[in-house]
């Protein structure tokens, strides 16, 4: 009798501890459909999936990076489902169009940093190793048009490499000087007035300590 009391008192405490969990878990992303057309995409599959830095063979992606308490995110799920329904209906009937995949932002951040995502939800083309961003109207029928070929139109860059993929020069290029260089800019922008005291500072240190080692007159007559 004591062990079942004890088990009920742990099954107890397992439901409540669920009851207080699953709305934090419900919380954390997009409830996942398996019977969804869209794409999951993580840091462990993606550039297996996409092969988006080296151009491959699984051909064009279309993904959408957001996060899930983003109210731009929210709307955009529906059309996204539906883009992604349609041009899968259409790659089994033939058709080759791109592949509609998601990725949620708040969990793979290594691909938010990759990818240089700054707002949500963000849109990105991957086609043949370059990227292009969208930034049209999020409804089914201007979303379709860029898939199936209008990103052409715009401009694209060159998708950049993993972290795992990166050369070393490049790793401490992104990671120290270009920080350093933005941080840099963002005081000249907002702070001027400082460099050019912190920089007459300098200059009349300079100055000073410069007269300081210069020989006086009578140590010259005395060296000669």
């Amino acid at each position: 009798k004591r062990l079942q009391n004890l088990a009920m008192v742990k099954l107890a405490a397992c439901v409540l501890l669920l009851c207080v969990l699953l709305p934090f878990a419900k919380a954390e992303g997009e409830e996942i459909d398996i019977s969804s057309a869209v794409k999951i995409l993580t840091e462990a599959n993606f550039e297996h999936d996409t092969q988006a830095a080296t151009g491959g063979t699984t051909g064009d992606w279309f993904v959408k990076f957001y996060a899930p308490w983003c109210g731009h995110c929210k709307r955009l799920v529906e059309p996204w489902e539906q883009l992604a329904k349609e041009l899968k209906q259409e790659r089994e009937n033939g058709e080759a169009h791109a592949i509609i995949a998601k990725v949620d932002a708040t969990i793979e951040k290594s691909l938010q940093e990759r990818f240089e995502v700054k707002g949500f939800p963000t849109l990105l083309m991957f086609s043949k190793g370059q990227m292009y961003k969208y930034s049209g109207a999020r409804d089914v029928a201007s979303l379709k048009a860029f898939a199936k070929g209008g990103f052409k139109d715009s401009t694209g860059e060159r998708v950049p490499l993993s972290a795992g993929d990166m050369p070393l020069a490049d790793k401490l290029k992104k990671k120290v000087l270009a920080p350093l260089e933005k941080d840099m800019k963002q005081i000249w922008k907002l702070h001027k007035l400082a460099f050019f005291v912190a920089g007459a500072g300098f200059f009349l240190v300079g100055m000073i300590f410069g007269c300081c080692l210069k020989p006086s007159g009578k140590n010259k007559e005395k060296q000669n």
